[in-house]
């Protein structure tokens, strides 16, 4: 009866919490992963999205496994970081301050409110990303949990979409010293079991009122025989390669999302879905109480891989080091892409560039600031023995050209453990 009753709460979390989503396309794609999994990291946001010579720790699970050459220890039990979405305009609408002075919002009202201020097309509402891992001696191991709520205006109604990501990380990195404190090698690479599950498009106004009216029934119930889902896994690895040079510098290669193959199953309803995961873990008896629907035959996508590049710099200060440490990168993200496209356009190696850099000082505090796509980002961290609390505001890109679709964004970290840098 208890696991029943946690799993039937963890379902009717993941559903109400589509009231602040929306979704992706207008056709059936919005069923496909149009890329693969990746958490989101407060400190390489802040830092323009760049880092792949520079990231330590978990990130080097997702950025470049080369830096797992680097031997350094890190744990993290757990790492929990929130992403909101267009927080601006949220503030805009007033509910937030209304909040504070204790107002009382009709919640119906107030989600149709919140759904008004969201972009056209395709967009991101809110990610939650909660992970542990650790590294040392070359290896690295990691399991990462992420929900996503996704967006989908066609500007007559707003439809929603919820997301899961489960994956498991598995690195190794090595060094090959050419010439001690003058010429390195790392390699490494680390592979991603990964599981996805995405819910169809839901009408917000539908949702909302299934949520809100007092006799609508079981909302729970309600979605789980409304809805379908389709879920489905691949097993993508990545593999990197640094130079590291004398005073600090390194240049980095990453190929990524190689075997990026998603097997992919529809289900008419997503209680069969909720049934047959409970099933898998052995919560015993079914959540959803309805009449079964149909699953269809499983099918394929495959997200390309990509090709990205990386400068980095982390100038040594000796003694000074623990006073100021900054440290600086420089990528190019699939430089293949940006090759083909600059045939047509000299400037798109903008779309492709991603910048940043951060200072630390005291071995406390680090401000960081940085580009990607021409939008600006910030963030500060709080580095307390085996607490860590960063911050990141930044703008990105959301349309195909720059200009088209600025979004910002604001995502919290809260790290127990030992950070790695």
């Amino acid at each position: 009866m208890k696991k029943k009753l946690i799993l039937s709460i963890l379902i009717v979390g993941l559903v109400a919490s589509s009231l602040f989503a929306t979704t992706f396309f207008e056709d059936e794609e919005f069923f496909y992963p149009d890329i693969t999994f990746s958490p989101i990291s407060a400190r390489t946001e802040a830092m323009g999205g760049a880092g792949l010579a520079t990231a330590a720790g978990a990130d080097a699970f997702f950025l470049n496994p080369a830096n797992l050459g680097s031997r350094r220890f890190s744990l993290n039990l757990p790492s929990v970081s929130v992403t909101i979405f267009n927080p601006k305009k949220i503030i805009d609408t007033g509910i937030p301050q209304d909040l504070v002075d204790g107002e009382e919002l009709d919640p119906a009202s107030a989600a149709l409110d919140f759904l008004t201020t969201l972009n056209r097309g395709k967009g991101d509402v809110l990610t939650t990303d909660i992970a542990t891992s650790f590294t040392g001696g070359g290896f690295g191991l990691g399991l990462q949990i992420q929900e996503q709520l996704h967006n989908y205006d066609k500007g007559t109604d707003t439809e929603l979409v919820a997301e899961i990501n489960v994956g498991a990380s598995v690195g190794f990195g090595f060094r090959l010293d050419f010439i001690p404190n003058t010429l390195s090698v790392d390699i490494g690479a680390t592979v991603r079991p990964t599981y996805k599950a995405y819910t169809e498009k839901i009408g917000a106004p539908g949702l909302i009122t299934l949520f809100t009216e007092e006799d609508a029934g079981d909302p729970a119930q309600e979605v789980m025989g409304e809805y379908a889902l389709a879920a489905g896994y691949a097993i993508p690895f990545d593999v990197g390669v640094n130079v590291n040079l004398p005073v600090g510098l390194r240049f980095s290669t990453v190929a990524r999302n190689l075997n990026g193959k998603y097997t992919m199953t529809q289900y008419e309803k997503v209680g069969d879905w909720i049934n047959e995961m409970g099933d898998t873990v052995g919560f015993g008896s079914d959540v959803y109480e309805g009449d079964p629907g149909t699953t269809s035959d499983e099918f394929e996508v495959t997200v390309p891989w990509s090709l990205d590049v990386g400068l980095g710099w982390v100038p040594e200060f000796g003694g000074f080091g623990k006073l100021l440490r900054p440290s600086f990168a420089l990528d190019f993200v699939d430089v293949v892409g940006m090759f083909e496209a600059m045939e047509t356009d000299e400037n798109a190696y903008w779309n492709h560039l991603r910048a940043g850099a951060e200072v630390k000082l005291f071995s406390m505090v680090d401000v960081r600031a940085g580009i990607n796509r021409g939008a600006l980002s910030i963030g500060v961290g709080l580095d307390l023995l085996v607490i860590h609390l960063d911050a990141s505001y930044y703008w990105r890109e959301k349309g195909v050209e720059i200009g088209d679709k600025p979004v910002d964004a604001l995502t919290i970290r809260f790290n127990l453990g030992v950070d790695g840098r």
